[in-house]
């Protein structure tokens, strides 16, 4: 029996939401189990940046694979490109089976099977053991030719499925009590999002996350089975993780633990994770930090204390606070997520947010307008009101914003929240930036570094470079690099003061940093690349020439040697 587990395209265009281009972390999972019980199985992309036309790519796969079951990971902004696919796939290849499950289809099963009619099983929560049941059912079927003693689905939990004209639910599947249990994703495939455990015991009003795994129990990999699918994957050469656990810190010894055997062994990789500000201290974050975390996000959501009651997240300030300053202090960057547009919303709310904002001072920050989805408390919330049913889903829409269920607020007023947010922060960030306190600890001069120019670099070279609301990103940067070079000698701090110095045409300055940088890296490509351009830029070619031939088999090097030669041969 041939699987393909397919990640649809969402309704919109993603142009800066790389979360919505990556497969889900459960098809790696699923997918998994499905081939170490011997099956043949494959993952389809079609979110991915540079997939131009996912419809017609879907059907070559189809067209050429043949398989015998479908499944696809289902959100809300992903459902009409699912469906449609699914009607494709039946068209194509009528004995498929067509499987949805994810967040959307658990939450929304009766709509599915209304609006889809090729949707044969929805697999609802926790697929692992349901996806394994209703696969090896559907293979001891194909196999049997009596009728009377085929498998009978009806008797695996977490299924949904058509019986006749009704839609008949199998009850919820046990819960995977052990995550150890799950063979390993990364023996099959290369990735980059993990998560160290399942569920949440928080109960933030706008999240899914509780519902969606039946319980507010949190279950866990043990460090030791973390740590093996960090090694595999490191292995393949994958050198950045994202850890999304929506509460990474939330067993501290585990954590702990998990860093000791990251540090103990030198994988050269990086990663960034997401907690809250009430489960993080000062030696966890140190710790995390020689483990190669370099950045840590938080939901602080709002800075009132009454929009985040309503949110169900009614943690102090004060901790909020601390929490960041001591993130920024361990050497990583604390970035912030803010939601606008909350019942209760208004002018001096978002002013309590933008205090708190300043009171944070975060290097990164992502502000978000509140939507809500079936399986939250906010979207029963909605319905009590009488302006939306279920039905709104029939609409071509992601999301259902707040504002438009809340007669106190519109539009343009939520965007006005948006706007002063992202203004305030955006304004105030070189101030930020300049303003980090770091650990008074030798043993973390060299993360200190590490730190300092890696932010140097987002605004030079990265994303804050271009933002017209940061003013002189290019002193803030100046400015960061040389606070790396005072706590340690840092590669990047090197490279990207001379870039720097060479942008303006400092030549005498960039290639005295530059040297400088080599006599700590003399190996490295980029600083004798950039020494070169300097001296290109002087007019001293023979001197670049010499400079570059050490890396003359590298194309780009090639590139400016070949510059060198022509300026030498036209002007000896």
């Amino acid at each position: 029996m041939k699987l393909l587990f397919v990640n649809p395209v969402c309704l919109d265009l993603r142009v800066t939401d790389e979360d919505a281009t990556v497969v889900p972390m459960g098809l790696y999972y699923i997918a998994a189990q499905v081939m170490d019980a011997g099956f043949e199985a494959a993952i389809l992309n079609l979110a991915q940046a540079d997939m131009t036309d996912p419809e017609a790519a879907f059907a070559a796969v189809i067209e050429s694979e043949h398989p015998d079951l479908i499944g696809f990971s289902v959100t809300n902004p992903t459902r009409f490109s699912a469906i449609s696919l699914a009607r494709k796939a039946r068209q194509m290849r009528p004995t498929s089976v067509i499987v949805f499950g994810g967040p959307a289809p658990t939450f929304m099963a009766d709509y599915f099977f209304s609006t889809c009619p090729a949707l044969d099983f929805i697999v609802t929560g926790e697929g692992e053991q349901t996806c394994l049941a209703l696969v090896q059912t559907l293979a001891e079927r194909a196999g049997k030719t009596d009728q009377k003693n085929n498998p009978d689905v009806s008797q695996i939990p977490g299924l949904v499925f058509r019986d006749g004209n009704t839609i008949k639910h199998t009850g919820p599947a046990q819960l995977i009590q052990d995550l150890d249990q799950l063979g390993h994703p990364s023996r099959y495939f290369a990735f980059q999002h993990l998560a160290m455990s399942r569920g949440c015991p928080g109960a933030c009003t706008f999240c899914g996350s509780p519902l969606f795994w039946g319980t507010r129990h949190v279950r866990f990999h043990s460090p030791e089975w973390f740590f093996e699918e960090i090694q595999t994957l490191a292995s393949k050469g994958i050198s950045h993780f994202y850890i999304s656990d929506d509460t990474f810190t939330m067993d501290r010894d585990r954590v702990m633990a998990l860093c000791r055997k990251l540090t103990r062994v030198n994988l050269n990789i990086t990663w960034h994770a997401i907690s809250r500000v009430d489960r993080v201290d000062p030696q966890l974050l140190a710790m995390m930090r020689k483990a190669g975390c370099i950045q840590i996000s938080y939901g602080v959501e709002s800075g009132s204390d009454a929009i985040k009651k309503r949110l169900g997240k009614p943690v102090p300030n004060s901790l909020a606070v601390q929490a960041f300053q001591q993130t920024a202090a361990a050497g990583m960057i604390p970035r912030a997520y803010f939601i606008y547009g909350s019942p209760g919303e208004t002018r001096d709310t978002i002013q309590e947010s933008i205090d708190l904002l300043m009171q944070l001072q975060p290097l990164g920050a992502v502000f978000y307008m509140l939507v809500t989805f079936p399986g939250t408390r906010l979207y029963e919330l909605a319905k009590k009101t009488g302006k939306i049913t279920d039905d709104i889903w029939r609409r071509k829409i992601e999301d259902l914003p707040w504002y438009e269920v809340d007669e106190h607020l519109d539009f343009d007023q939520v965007k006005e929240f948006g706007t002063a947010l992202r203004s305030a922060f955006y304004g105030h960030l070189p101030q930020f930036a300049a303003n980090v306190q770091l650990a008074d600890d030798p043993s973390l001069n060299l993360f200190h570094a590490d730190f300092l120019s890696r932010l140097g670099m987002t605004f030079s070279h990265g994303d804050y470079s271009s933002d017209e609301r940061i003013k002189d990103p290019d002193e803030t940067a100046r400015e960061l690099f040389e606070k790396a070079l005072s706590h340690h000698p840092d590669l990047r701090a090197f490279l990207g003061l001379g870039m720097l110095l060479l942008k303006h045409r400092r030549f005498d300055q960039a290639t005295h940093i530059l040297e400088q940088g080599l006599a700590h890296f003399p190996g490295s490509k980029d600083l004798v690349m950039c020494k070169g351009i300097c001296l290109m830029n002087q007019h001293r070619f023979a001197d670049a020439r010499a400079c570059l031939s050490p890396f003359e088999q590298h194309p780009d090097v090639r590139h400016y040697l070949g510059i060198c030669q022509n300026k030498l041969e036209t002007n000896p």
